[in-house]
């Protein structure tokens, strides 16, 4: 028998008609040959080629996640915050190799990252809009708020270790981070708030800067048997020449905190305990100041290694004696042997938590000592 001469147009009309017919998320599930579907921390669904060897990954905080994951080989391009850092360079010296499009929020060379040939860029809100608006290139999306606590934290990991079919070593990280938070509160979630030490973050050169109740040092200062000072101060949304998540704070109102810590980021203690204005602060008085550790970027951002080693180092200053057995030290080169394959020899572990290390962050280049 002779076959119609119509017979391949009907079939083709037919799938055609069948696609449209599927829901839209079922579509969107079904990539093409060498694609695959990823959901980001917004929710968005973003298709990307597999396999996936180059990403330019932004934001000076989130960078070292490559490392935790063991996917530094998979990114073309960084933020120049990262290719900043004192210690990264010291166990990753190619990180000086690696083009960095992005410099401050909002900032990104579009020619240097065409230039990356990035297949996926990873960016908070403000930087992903730009690079969704400029280039075709794929763009996942991050949270981009310093409200974000351990529970966020976590997704991110998992997130990354999805983009970079890490999962394994997403869950390792997470173990240890629960592991360890579960380890301090062990021993600090029996001190009677009346009891508990009154933390205050003084950042900026004027030391009235800090972080409020709502922002992620509230959680790690509290997994500390502590208090933020700063704890009924909202400090959620954009502030003029302020990092998302800071906030002015007056002189007085830090009188009347009256803190029995102290962390700054700037300069040096000794300064402090000079200047009259702070002589009658309890933290002051007591010597009890301390500045903010370095590793590959600084503490006071909600990083994957300061959510580990902040609420320990922090733990060990205000109650010694329940945590006198454990050595900041040999933490510290655990978590970046195990987490980093970084051997820290004891006196750059010293140099992290002494914040030694030179670090960029926000429109600031902090010269470790200084």
């Amino acid at each position: 028998m002779k076959q119609s001469r119509w017979l391949p147009s009907i079939t083709f009309s037919l799938m055609i008609a069948f696609a449209a017919a599927l829901p839209q998320e079922l579509r969107a599930e079904s990539p093409s040959a060498g694609k695959r579907v990823l959901t980001d921390m917004l929710g968005r669904k973003v298709e990307i080629p597999d396999p996936l060897t180059r990403v330019a990954l932004f934001g000076g905080p989130t960078g070292q996640i490559a490392y935790i994951l063991g996917a530094r080989d998979q990114l073309c391009a960084v933020s120049k915050a990262l290719k900043a850092s004192e210690m990264l360079n010291r166990f990753d010296p190619t990180i000086k190799d690696l083009p960095a499009p992005r410099g401050a929020s909002g900032t990104i060379s579009i020619e240097d990252l065409m230039l990356s040939e990035a297949q996926l860029v990873i960016a908070g809100d403000l930087d992903a809009s730009i690079v969704e608006k400029r280039t075709r290139i794929p763009v996942a999306y991050l949270e981009s708020d310093m409200r974000r606590g351990l529970d966020l934290l976590k997704e991110e990991i998992r997130f990354y270790g999805t983009v970079f079919k890490k999962e394994a070593r997403a869950e390792k990280y997470v173990a240890y981070l629960e592991n360890t938070v579960a380890l301090i509160q062990s021993r600090t979630r029996d001190i009677p708030r009346e009891q508990r030490k009154v933390v205050y973050n003084g950042y900026s050169p004027n030391r009235l800067v800090t972080l409020g109740g709502d922002s992620f040092m509230t959680e790690r200062i509290e997994i500390t048997g502590c208090r933020n000072a700063a704890e009924a101060i909202m400090t959620g949304g954009k502030k003029e020449g302020l990092h998302v998540g800071l906030v002015e704070v007056s002189m007085e109102q830090v009188l009347f905190w009256n803190p029995d810590i102290m962390v700054i980021d700037i300069g040096e203690p000794e300064r402090l305990f000079q200047e009259a204005k702070w002589k009658t602060v309890k933290a002051v008085q007591n010597r009890k100041v301390y500045k903010e550790p370095v590793g590959i970027f600084i503490w006071n951002r909600p990083t994957a290694e300061s959510a580990v080693l902040h609420p320990l180092w922090l733990a060990k200053i205000a109650y010694q004696d329940r945590f006198k057995d454990i050595d900041l030290r040999e933490e510290v080169k655990k978590f970046y042997r195990e987490m980093m394959s970084f051997d820290l020899a004891d006196h750059e572990a010293d140099a992290l938590i002494n914040a030694d290390f030179d670090v960029k962050f926000g429109p600031l280049q902090r010269k470790g000592g200084k």
